[in-house]
């Protein structure tokens, strides 16, 4: 039996009171000079099936897809932010001290090596990226000098348990360890803990967006935790260190909190978090009126990492007159910042849509300033001093009530 596929093409039929057309018989192809011999027909393969038709998603599935989709758009919009690089480098190299110490504990790789292939080339990498981008620079030494004094302050407990017979002092065998030198001084091991330990895990905590005095401890409590861990699993260690008793962990955990706790409230001070909070608009006027003199203000700059413009090609940041508002004064670096943030789309804030209104706006200065509360008056001012003109849904809704107002006047 033999299956022959016949092709109807298939044509609308005609209306009703219209003639169809007579079809025009179809040309017999014209001979060609050169007829190319006929293809041997092909093995007949088994027939493919028709595609099936979609399957529709469920509720499930489209909800993850949305949520894959934001996700991978925002991991999009954090690696396209130049401050990922410094931040992350800063932070990874800020442990270098720390965790060469505690695999020379374990006995894994004699501190000799760790001093001369990880702290040394981190410190470099650090100094050379702090030249580089000089605000995270000044941002790193602060870390720095915070983590130093919380070291400093958490010694005053250590050195008095320390005379109350309770542990040993392992600071000195530090720097012995590292140079390999049983005779050398003391103050090499000292050196190495408020610089690179100290120091260092400081530093690394300036890094995070986040900093409070509760956070500083949870900082404190991991860093002891992990101490603690190297401690309790290589028993050879506590050659090394202190002897792993409930005391002298009490005494370590405890430590590790002032640490924590002072570097927490250091930091918050000298690099206030996101999301300050201000007194509104209204409070300030009404301080004002009365004349009393506001307690405990002071202007604070948030570090944001923006590009700096470069004029002349010799390097030299322009730096533009400071912005006056009702809500106070925002520096030349926090308006630089605003005004980058604010050329982006809004989609890349993580808005829905690419249309900009005032509430968007204020949520946008308020991540890049850190202060909290803007009123409209206040970004209609900012805006207009940047120079920016985004079309404010606001704004459009106004010139169209104006057109009306001016078309029912004439």
């Amino acid at each position: 039996m033999t299956v022959t596929r016949l092709d109807v093409q298939r044509r609308p039929a005609p209306a009703p009171g219209r003639p169809q057309r007579p079809q025009r018989p179809r040309e017999a192809p014209r001979p060609r000079e050169a007829q190319r011999p006929p293809e041997a027909p092909r093995p007949r393969e088994a027939a493919v099936a028709p595609e099936a038709p979609a399957k529709p998603l469920s509720r499930t599935a489209r909800r993850a897809a949305a949520e894959d989709a934001k996700l991978l758009a925002a991991i999009r919009v954090l690696l396209s932010n130049p401050s990922v690089f410094p931040r992350v480098i800063f932070l990874a190299f800020g442990f270098a001290a720390i965790t060469s110490l505690g695999i020379a504990y374990t006995e894994a790789i004699a501190l000799p090596y760790g001093l001369r292939y990880a702290v040394v080339p981190a410190a470099a990498v650090m100094f050379l990226l702090g030249l580089r981008y000089p605000a995270w620079g000044k941002r790193a030494l602060v870390g720095l000098v915070a983590g130093m004094i919380a070291t400093g302050i958490y010694d005053c407990l250590r050195v008095g348990l320390v005379f109350a017979g309770l542990w040993g002092d392992p600071i000195p065998g530090i720097g012995r360890m590292a140079l390999a030198d049983p005779n050398a001084a003391p103050y090499w091991g000292y050196v190495w803990r408020f610089i690179g330990n100290g120091g260092g895990m400081g530093l690394a905590f300036a890094m995070l967006p986040w900093r409070s005095v509760r956070l500083g401890i949870a900082y404190g409590s991991t860093i002891c935790l992990g101490l603690l861990a190297i401690l309790f699993f290589w028993p050879v260690a506590q050659l090394h260190f202190f002897p792993l008793t409930p005391v002298t962990a009490t005494g370590a955990m405890a430590g590790h909190w002032v640490y924590g706790a002072v570097l927490g409230w250091l930091t918050t001070r000298w690099l206030p978090p996101v999301g300050r909070r201000r007194r509104p608009a209204r409070a300030r006027h009404d301080r004002d009126d009365r004349g009393q003199p506001e307690v405990g203000a002071r202007s604070a700059t948030v570090l944001v990492a923006v590009p700096d413009p470069v004029v002349g090609g010799h390097g030299k940041v322009a730096a533009g007159p400071d912005l006056v508002l009702p809500g106070g004064r925002l520096s030349s670096d926090e308006l630089y910042a605003v005004k980058c943030a604010l050329q982006q789309p809004p989609r890349a804030h993580g808005f829905a849509s690419d249309q900009w209104t005032l509430r968007r706006v204020a949520m946008v200065v308020e991540r890049a300033t850190g202060v909290r509360g803007w009123q409209p008056a206040e970004l209609t001012a900012m805006l207009e001093t940047l120079g920016l003109d985004l079309h404010l849904r606001e704004q459009r809704r106004d010139q169209r009530d104006q057109r009306v107002a001016r078309a029912r006047v004439s």
